[in-house]
C-alpha cells in the first residue's frame, strides 16, 4: 500500500501493459483513472476495481481531450500525483513497413499519439503538480526500439527515442519542483489479448536470456516502484524490464550455450 491516498492516471490503461499497471497501482492503494479509447475494456476494468477507479475516454493526441481527462481526475479524486504515459500507436496496418514504403499517414499518427500525446499529458500533469506544490511522478513507457532498432518500424522506434530524450529533458526542468520523470523500457511482453511485441514462431528461450516473455505484471512492478517514495531519489532514468535482452550482444540461439546439467 505504498501509494495509499495518491491518484494515478494511466493512458492506454484498458488493455495489456496499461491494464497491468492500473491493477498494480490500485493494489498499492492508489486511486486510478483509466484513460483509453477502448470504452468496453476501460469500463470493465473500472467496474472490476470498484470505487477507487474510474474510466474516461481520452484521445491523447488532442489537447482538449487531455485537459478534460485531467479535469475529470481532479473532480473525482482531488489531485493527480502520478501519470503513466502508456498509450502508444504500434503494430497497426501500415505501421510495420520498410522505410522505403513507410507512409505519411502512419508517420503523423505515430508521432501524434506517441510523442505529442506524451507531451500534452505530461505538461498538463506537471502544471497541476507544480500548482499544488507537493511534487509528483511522471513515468513514460519507452521500448528497446529507443536505443536498438526493430526492422520495419521506423516511426515507432523514432517516437520511442524521442520519449527517452524527453524524459531526460523533463526530469531536469521539473526537478526543483520535486516532480520526478523516468522511463520504463519493456522487452517482449505478452499481453492479455494474446498478441506480443516481436511475436514469432520461435520459443522465447531462443531470443530472451531469461527464457520467457514478460508479463504486464512485470512492467507494472517497475511502475509501482518508480511511483513510490522508494524511488524518491531517482529521476531522468530508464529502467529496463526485458529479461536481459538489452544486455546481450547476440541472441541465445546464435551464441555459445553452456551445459548446466552438471549443476542441476
Amino acid at each position: 500500500m505504498r501509494l495509499q491516498g495518491k491518484t494515478a492516471i494511466v493512458t492506454g490503461g484498458g488493455n495489456g501493459i496499461g491494464a497491468g499497471c492500473v491493477r498494480r497501482l490500485a493494489d498499492e492503494g492508489a486511486n486510478v483513472v483509466i484513460a483509453d479509447i477502448d470504452d468496453a475494456a476501460g469500463k470493465a476494468l473500472a467496474t472490476e476495481l470498484g470505487e477507487r477507479a474510474i474510466y474516461r475516454r481520452a484521445d491523447v493526441s488532442q489537447r482538449a481531450s487531455v485537459e478534460a481527462l485531467f479535469d475529470a481526475a481532479v473532480a473525482a479524486f482531488g489531485a493527480v500525483d502520478v501519470l503513466v504515459n502508456n498509450a502508444a500507436f504500434v503494430h497497426k496496418p501500415g505501421v510495420i513497413a520498410n522505410f522505403l514504403e513507410y507512409g505519411d499517414a502512419s508517420w503523423r499518427k505515430t508521432l501524434d499519439v506517441n510523442l505529442t500525446g506524451m507531451f500534452y499529458c505530461s505538461q498538463t500533469a506537471a502544471r497541476l503538480m507544480a500548482k499544488r506544490g507537493q511534487g509528483g511522478v511522471i513515468i513514460n513507457m519507452s521500448s528497446g526500439g529507443a536505443s536498438r532498432a526493430h526492422r520495419h518500424m521506423f516511426g515507432y522506434d523514432t517516437s520511442k527515442g524521442g520519449i527517452e530524450a524527453a524524459t531526460r529533458s523533463m526530469a531536469l526542468d521539473l526537478a526543483q519542483l520535486n516532480i520526478r520523470v523516468n522511463a520504463i523500457v519493456p522487452g517482449s511482453t505478452r499481453v492479455d489479448h494474446g498478441t506480443a511485441v516481436g511475436d514469432a514462431p520461435i520459443p522465447p528461450s531462443a531470443v530472451i536470456p531469461l527464457p520467457r516473455q514478460g508479463r504486464p505484471a512485470d512492467i507494472a512492478a517497475a511502475v509501482a516502484f518508480l511511483a513510490s517514495e522508494d524511488a524518491a531519489y531517482i529521476t531522468g532514468a530508464r529502467i529496463v524490464v526485458d529479461g536481459g535482452m538489452d544486455a546481450q550482444l547476440r541472441s541465445p540461439s546464435v551464441d555459445y550455450t553452456y551445459d548446466f546439467s552438471q549443476y542441476l
